[in-house]
């Protein structure tokens, strides 16, 4: 419980000897409810940067102080623009983005804070952190002038950001993340991966933390489409929203070609452009607009990682994960009956056997038990900012692929399914075994990333099967055969 000092376990203390600065103790940032509406990876640096596990209460009344100092409410927004105004100086705590504005030859800070998108900024912000606020944003300290004498064709943008301090960790080594990985039993490094994403790996059996690690693949395997249905209060959304800031949550409402892809109008490039993960939330209540054309670049973009819009066309990176609640049967952790076939909770639209077929896989969240207050977090495991940022760098790493292709026996098997099931094996190598090659992967190993992915794939099979009889069929695949 928060404010009760918590005794570490050996793998704790073996993950801060070998992690050293890339880890906090996660029972340490939660313990104030009103800091909810900031995402993990926030509260983490904070925490990691001023709190002493030893001591926590003085770290956490200085956090206290700063954000009661430096963060602004949505209320208040007109308060801080009176205090920047007269103060001339002010340091606020938020998110941060960047865009240039071609057509006047500037670059433009939106800051949510102040409810303004035409925030001067100052070369040495964009000098220093300009790729991270162009492609996406960060959170940070930012301190604030005002001048009301820069005009630009005959309007004052009298605010200017002259400082910036991201919430980032700077320490970022692929190769020795990878390296120290062969210093821990697959156990413990689950178990790190689990803790680390916020949860008690304690309060899980097997079967469920590979279901945790399953709905991260996402994040390191590019174009990864998943989806997920199950009762509600799993986890889905708070792993969405807190694993990455390079993720991106659709709260059910309306979903246009403009903010997806691009913007005709304003030029300005979609959500798919510049994140590494796109999770629509509440699925059955999300709403297209232009149904039609978005699904078609949609499903277009799900096979071939590209989209069109008007006389442009892009390529991304982004994976895409559909999730939604279905009434379930919690004491045999099955879905209830009465659906004839498991995506009829999802909107008209997406009941399209051309979108439903470029789902990679299919993950069975009714088997995922909701969130108890016990189950969060208590030991060890990496600030999240550091995960997220080697989630990204391990998406470039193409050989896990290779591997499963060269020791999968394919034969007889479509390239449309051999594509979802060497993903999803790929994504699981990558998260448990990043320290092995082509050369020391162990059969076993190999085969419970691979049963999975096929498990997954063969579960998108058996509801296509249902909706379009003839077309599809069920299939099992026999790939593993020794």
């Amino acid at each position: 419980m928060v404010g009760e000092k918590y005794e570490l376990t050996p793998t704790d203390r073996k993950v801060v000897d070998l992690m050293g600065d890339r880890v906090v103790l996660k029972s340490l940032t939660r313990w104030n409810d009103a800091y909810k509406e900031f995402p993990r990876y926030v509260m983490e640096y904070l925490c990691a940067r001023y709190v002493d596990p030893d001591n926590p209460i003085a770290g956490q009344s200085r956090i206290d102080r700063l954000l009661q100092e430096h963060y602004v409410e949505s209320d208040a927004k007109e308060l801080i623009k009176s205090r920047i105004k007269e103060k001339r100086e002010y340091v606020l705590l938020g998110s941060l983005q960047v865009r240039l504005d071609a057509a006047r030859d500037h670059y433009w800070a939106d800051v949510p804070a102040l409810g303004d998108n035409y925030v001067r900024v100052s070369q040495r912000v964009l000098q220093d952190h300009g790729d991270a606020l162009l492609t996406g944003g960060a959170w940070g300290t930012m301190t604030i002038e005002y001048d009301s004498r820069y005009e630009l064709r005959g309007r004052i943008y009298p605010f200017f950001i002259r400082e910036f301090k991201p919430f980032q960790i700077t320490r970022l080594d692929l190769d020795d993340y990878i390296a120290r990985r062969a210093a821990f039993t697959d156990d413990e490094w689950i178990d790190l991966l689990i803790t680390s994403i916020g949860f008690n790996p304690v309060r899980f059996d097997f079967r469920t933390k590979m279901l945790f690690l399953l709905r991260l693949v996402p994040f390191v395997e590019a174009n990864y489409n998943l989806i997920e249905l199950g009762p509600r209060e799993t986890g889905k959304t708070y792993t969405y929203r807190n694993t990455s800031s390079r993720s991106f949550v659709i709260s059910g409402g309306k979903a246009t070609p403009a903010t997806l892809f691009y913007n005709l109008a304003s030029r300005k490039i979609g959500i798919l452009g510049y994140r590494d993960v796109i999770y629509f939330d509440e699925i059955a209540n999300t709403r297209f607009g232009d149904p039609d054309a978005t699904i078609s670049v949609l499903k277009d973009y799900m096979q071939t990682g590209r989209f069109s819009r008007g006389p442009l066309e892009f390529s991304s990176q982004a994976s895409i994960v559909l999730g939604g609640n279905i009434d379930t049967d919690l004491a045999k952790k099955k879905p209830l009956e009465r659906y004839v076939h498991l995506f009829e909770v999802l909107p008209p639209e997406l009941q399209d056997l051309a979108f439903l077929d470029r789902i990679h896989a299919f993950l069975p969240g009714w088997e995922v038990p909701k969130v108890q207050p016990e189950n969060y977090a208590q030991g060890y495991g990496f600030i999240t900012d550091y995960l997220a940022e080697i989630f990204t760098r391990l998406r470039r790493l193409t050989h896990f692929s290779t591997v499963v292709q060269s020791k999968v026996d394919f034969t007889g098997v479509t390239e449309r399914n051999q594509t979802a099931i060497t993903k999803t094996a790929s994504g699981l190598l990558k998260l448990i075994y990043p320290h092995r090659t082509a050369d020391d992967i162990r059969r076993e190993d190999l085969a419970r990333c691979v049963k999975l992915g096929v498990e997954c794939r063969e579960r998108v099979l058996e509801q296509l099967a249902i909706i379009g009889q003839g077309e599809f069929k069920a299939l099992k695949f026999d790939v593993l055969r020794s």
